[in-house]
């Protein structure tokens, strides 16, 4: 396990911790965990009541879904916390249930296994959400994902975006691992919802002939690392990530 893999390893289970403690109703201890060969970490071990919900759910790829509460005229759902991999999406192709993407020898480099599969189509974006059993989010969905109830204008709040915050304005030259801007996580737990690769999303009206990316990505300027921001791309082109959803259980 590289560095990178095991630094991201240990946020994520501190992530999931810190959402777990927001939820209540738990008691928490230390214990020792050894990832890899790594130094033993001391991680937060959280000890949920039985009558408690689950706060992440797992897919068939092992992609972590984190639970979005009702609001803004939605009932509750479920959302990738990060945008899918090229990880995940070799599962999918691997399988046969989806095509490959573009620039398939990008995608097949173990040294981006954990960046945003981007060159897919929605078509493609579709069929690997139908094959994970979810689908991929509405405007609304994403949205809401994106505000919380404080109706934010970034991911992470008031803040304006900055190289701390999110992978954009062409600083890093290309997409990064999902999970590296900690800072930038949105009110429900979410990851780069801001830069790094614009996302697929379906139109609220369910017009088959609109296409909408949201988010931004590592080239896009400061404006669009807004929630409220989208872009109409016009024709369902291949050069776009995205993530699904799943309904709350």
């Amino acid at each position: 396990m590289t560095d990178h893999s095991r630094r991201y390893a240990l946020l994520m289970l501190s992530t999931i911790v810190s959402l777990a403690a927001i939820a209540g109703g738990m008691a928490a201890s230390r214990t020792e965990i050894m990832i890899g060969s790594a130094t033993v970490q001391y991680i937060p071990v959280v000890e949920v009541r039985p009558t408690a919900a689950p706060t992440v759910l797992v897919d068939r790829t092992g992609a972590e879904y984190v639970a979005i509460t009702a609001g803004a005229g939605l009932a509750a759902f479920r959302m990738m916390r990060t945008e899918v991999t090229n990880a995940h999406y070799a599962q999918c192709v691997a399988a046969g249930a989806c095509s490959a993407p573009g620039e398939p020898a990008l995608h097949r480099d173990p040294a981006r296994a954990d960046h945003p599969v981007v060159y897919v189509r929605q078509a493609q974006a579709r069929a690997y959400a139908n094959w994970v059993g979810g689908a991929l989010p509405t405007e609304a969905q994403w949205s809401r994902a994106c505000q919380g109830d404080a109706n934010r204008t970034y991911p992470w709040g008031e803040e304006p975006p900055d190289a701390t915050l999110a992978n954009f304005g062409g600083v890093v030259g290309d997409t990064a691992p999902v999970g590296s801007y900690l800072r930038g996580t949105g009110p429900f737990g979410t990851l780069d919802m801001a830069g790094n690769a614009w996302e697929w999303v379906e139109p609220d009206d369910g017009n088959p002939d609109v296409w909408i990316v949201r988010g931004g990505d590592y080239r896009s300027g400061a404006g669009f690392m807004a929630c409220s921001a989208r872009y109409d791309v016009g024709i369902d082109d291949g050069n776009h990530g995205f993530r699904v959803v799943a309904p709350a259980p």
